[in-house]
Formats: C-alpha cells, sequence, structure tokens
C-alpha cells in the first residue's frame, strides 16, 4: 500500500519552491545559473519564473534579464518583519558590537525550525566563526534561536519541537523538549541564551532577542566564537552580554519597541506589559 502522504505531494510546488528560496539567499539570477544551483532544466526554470512573473512574486531586471523575488511575498506574512528592513535598521549596531568585542556579530530569524541568518558582520581576528548570510541552523541548539523560542507561547515552541526527539550534533546538544523548555524559560527571565558546543564541536554563542514596535519577537542577535578564545563560561558572559545586551535594546528601539527589554532592571520592576510575556505567535 502506497503512502498517502507522498501521494499528495506535487513536484512542481517543490520546484517552485527551490527556485523562490535559491532568489531568497542569492539575489538576481539568470535562468542558467537558476538551474545549474538548483538541479532543474532550463525549460522548467524558464515556466516557473514565468508563472510567479505573471501573478507578480518575481520581477526581470531589463537591463540584465536576469529574476528576482518581489516584496509581494512580504504580504503572505503580514506579521512577520521585512527582512530588507530588519538588515537595515541592525546592521550599523552588527558593525559596532562585532568591532568592539572582536567576535561575529550576526541577526537572524525564526523560519519553521530553523534560524536564518539574514546579516553577518565578521570580526577582524585571524581565526573566525564562518555563518554566511543564508545559512540555517536548527534553533534549538542555536543561542540565537533559542533567544527567539524563548519568547514564543509554550504551545507553539511545543508544536515546532515537542512531536520527536531532538537531533544532536555534538554530546552538547539538547535532546528532548523537556531538556529544551527549561533552558527558554530560563532565557526568558535572564533575557538571554546560550550555546555551549550545541551545534559545532568548539565553537560557542550568545544570542538576545529583537522586538518589533507591537512587542512581538521578531528576530534575534548574536555573537559567536571559538571556545579556546573564552574558555571561561562566566567571564565571557560578563565580557560580551553587556555590549550585546545593548545591540539587542537599540536594534528593538530602531524598530519602535518601547516596553522594558528582558534582562534588564527594568524588566524586574515593570509592573506593566514588558517583553518577558510571550509573543502570541
Amino acid at each position: 500500500m502506497k503512502d498517502g502522504r507522498k501521494e499528495q505531494i506535487l513536484n512542481s510546488v517543490l520546484r517552485t519552491f527551490d527556485v523562490v528560496e535559491l532568489l531568497a539567499r542569492r539575489g538576481e539570477l539568470g535562468v542558467t545559473r537558476i538551474a545549474q544551483e538548483a538541479g532543474l532544466d532550463k525549460s522548467s526554470v524558464y515556466r516557473i519564473l514565468a508563472t510567479l512573473k505573471s501573478i507578480g512574486y518575481v520581477c526581470q531586471n531589463p537591463a540584465t534579464q536576469g529574476y528576482a523575488n518581489t516584496s509581494r511575498f512580504a504580504s503572505l506574512c503580514p506579521h512577520a518583519p521585512d527582512t530588507g528592513e530588519l538588515r537595515e535598521r541592525a546592521h550599523p549596531f552588527l558593525s559596532g558590537l562585532a568591532e568592539e568585542t572582536g567576535e561575529t556579530a550576526s541577526l537572524g530569524i525564526l523560519e519553521g525550525r530553523d534560524i536564518l541568518y539574514i546579516d553577518t558582520v565578521q570580526c577582524s581576528a585571524m581565526i573566525r566563526v564562518n555563518l554566511p548570510i543564508g545559512q540555517k541552523l536548527p534553533a534549538y541548539c542555536s543561542a540565537l534561536g533559542k533567544a527567539i523560542l524563548a519568547f514564543l507561547l509554550e504551545e507553539r515552541v511545543r508544536e515546532l519541537f515537542g512531536g520527536s526527539s531532538l537531533e544532536k550534533f555534538t554530546p552538547n546538544t539538547l535532546s528532548s523538549y523537556g531538556a529544551l523548555a527549561e533552558e527558554l524559560a530560563e532565557a526568558r527571565t535572564l533575557g538571554f541564551a546560550r550555546d555551549r558546543e550545541e551545534s559545532h564541536r568548539e565553537l560557542a554563542c550568545l544570542g538576545v532577542p529583537v522586538f518589533g514596535a507591537d512587542g512581538r519577537i521578531v528576530a534575534g542577535i548574536s555573537l559567536s566564537y571559538p571556545c579556546f578564545r573564552h574558555p571561561d563560561q562566566e567571564l565571557v558572559e560578563r565580557l560580551l552580554l553587556p555590549k550585546l545586551r545593548e545591540a539587542g535594546i537599540a536594534v528593538s528601539s530602531a524598530l519602535g519597541f518601547r516596553a522594558a527589554y528582558p534582562g534588564t532592571p527594568e524588566s524586574r520592576t515593570t509592573k506593566g506589559q514588558s517583553a518577558n510575556q510571550p509573543s502570541k505567535e
């Protein structure tokens, strides 16, 4: 007996999203390059692009004949941040953060169960963490991801990660929903999250949340570093966390956020609405 779920999958839809996601990562591309990188034949790519162009989701540059996604995709998720605006608002603070701390600063958003890195500023050190724009990591083993998950409703986090065991990438990777829930509760109280060699050996990370004008969690900012440079967890938090939190507050403020930022003295004394309340996403 055939699996009914497999019978319902449309390969044409899968191919379309392969093209859309490629353009989202790479920007404007020609048909030949799209076909090569997506592993499709050029005739299929032409048909996909013509269809998307006819309904306004893709545009063609008349000078280069290249194709790019349009902003119409943003209308599909009215509560999602405009990633272009988010990058523009956050980039100066990421640059300052990387320069002041000497470590790699990144901006990411939640995409399904993963973190999608939408901006990264490398540090000047010879040995650095490489997190290119467009890379994804499972949110549960990323400090940036946990900083976002901590401010979603528990029901939403359970929907994402409560139904199965968590894949282990290193001996330190969280392997159960219960362990993840405990870390998220701590991150919500402290206002930051940790990744202690959970996605890659010898790499660690600290992450803080970014909130929009309506108080919803929209992104996260992280500092990533090789463990040999900061072997003492308590010391690295004293050194890096104040600057990282300043960046999280600054980017949130630039987006119009006005409530008490989690982990600050104001968040512990404010009786009204604060960002320590999970977003009703």
